[in-house]
């Protein structure tokens, strides 16, 4: 109990959890308000999902590029730069407002630039927490960073349709670009030890080949990897878009039953996120995240035949502290095992390999749907499917089994 205020003592880890928390609610906001401005102000809800695409697919396509500058140059110095690159996006969209010059073209040009400098943001961010944190720490500290991002998460919106409310677009975006202003100087003050700084000199491709080669050698970023690509692929569809379904068909609720759910899910994040920084495990980690993502995918399962809407929250819940109950020892389990000099294409090659899936997998849902396949058929399968491979992978590879 005492040592997760002591990570706070810690000025390099608590800058870094200061502009994680700001920049998540300012990311959370501005997210927000430019929804509702494509759907309400310009009246192009057709043309939402444009936006969404220009912002994902530079941020899948260039992680890899974002991780091997990770490894090759100073962590907090691409935080900085990326998230100084976002003040300026921001305070360019009060401008284009100003003069009425804000259209769904600008937007997804904006959405392109902001998801491309994200390839750069995440690798850097998750290689610089194990740079500045002892290893002993380093589970409460990614249990910290988790149960942060959840709560702009859940309270960013909020906040957000708030101010909605009572401001104007241009004072919006003016603020959130504010907030991220304040962020990337809580980066600039951060101190990265000097020999955490890698710097090589071979080609980026080399690079990039070498870092694939390592994961796959290594066995526990081998089974990591198995283990997130199963997961991806059968969870994130089903659950994305089998949700709304359940909601509409077959609890015969609202829009507000849809937000109880969705907020249990996220209040079961931070739970387990806060439990992890109290109790972090030590001992068979990779043995405990196959257990949690197998129970995953048979309360996933058990959500169509759920006939009360108390229930459906309960097992939303549930699941909500799966997750976090397998990303922070999975994301523990990387810093820890891969070496400092490898650290930051591993890490986009799991982000690749997560971000990357997801799609897949909800287009794999949405292609059984349009074959009149019910969503009471799709969630077992696809949640059954995820507890045997799990159960599989854990009885085939020796690592889980053993790994601590």
């Amino acid at each position: 109990m005492t040592q997760a205020p002591a990570l706070f003592r810690n000025r390099n880890f608590g800058l870094l959890w200061l502009a994680s928390i700001i920049g998540n609610f300012a990311l959370a906001i501005a997210m927000m308000a430019e929804t509702w401005y494509v759907v309400k102000t310009l009246g192009a809800k057709e043309q939402l999902g444009l936006v969404m695409i220009a912002g994902s697919v530079p941020r899948i396509a260039l992680m890899a590029i974002g991780g091997v500058l990770a490894d090759r140059m100073s962590r907090s110095r691409i935080i900085l730069i990326s998230l100084g690159l976002r003040v300026l996006l921001l305070f360019a969209l009060v401008g284009l407002l100003h003069i009425n010059r804000l259209d769904i073209w600008a937007l997804t040009i904006f959405a392109f630039l902001y998801g491309s400098l994200d390839a750069f943001f995440w690798p850097a961010r998750d290689t610089l927490t194990p740079a500045i944190v002892p290893e002993s720490d380093l589970m409460r500290a990614n249990s910290i960073m988790l149960t942060s991002n959840q709560v702009g998460m859940v309270f960013g919106p909020v906040l957000g349709g708030a101010m909605l409310a009572l401001m104007s677009y241009e004072a919006i975006f003016g603020l959130t670009g504010s907030m991220l202003l304040i962020a990337t100087i809580c980066i600039a003050f951060i101190k990265e030890p000097a020999n955490q700084v890698v710097r090589v000199a071979k080609s980026m491709l080399n690079e990039l080949k070498e870092g694939v080669i390592y994961a796959v050698q290594t066995p526990v970023l081998r089974a990591l990897m198995l283990i997130y690509i199963t997961a991806n692929l059968l969870f994130m569809g089903p659950l994305a878009l089998g949700i709304p379904i359940i909601v509409a068909d077959y609890l015969h609720g609202e829009a507000s039953t849809l937000s109880y759910l969705q907020s249990a899910f996220a209040a079961g994040m931070v739970l387990g996120g806060i439990l992890l920084t109290i109790y972090p495990p030590s001992k068979k980690r990779l043995l405990m995240i196959t257990v949690i993502i197998a129970l995953e995918g048979l309360l996933l399962s058990a959500l169509p035949f759920t006939p009360w809407i108390w229930a459906a929250v309960g097992i939303q819940f549930l699941i909500g502290m799966g997750v976090a109950g397998n990303n922070v020892p999975m994301m523990s389990l990387i810093q820890q095992s891969a070496d400092r000099d490898k650290l930051g294409r591993v890490m986009s090659l799991n982000n690749m390999v997560s971000m990357g899936l997801s799609p897949v997998s909800y287009a794999l849902v949405t292609a059984m749907l349009a074959a009149h396949i019910s969503i009471s058929w799709i969630m077992p399968i696809f949640g059954v499917t995820m507890a045997l491979v799990m159960l599989g992978l854990t009885l085939q590879l020796k690592v889980i089994r053993t790994q601590d």
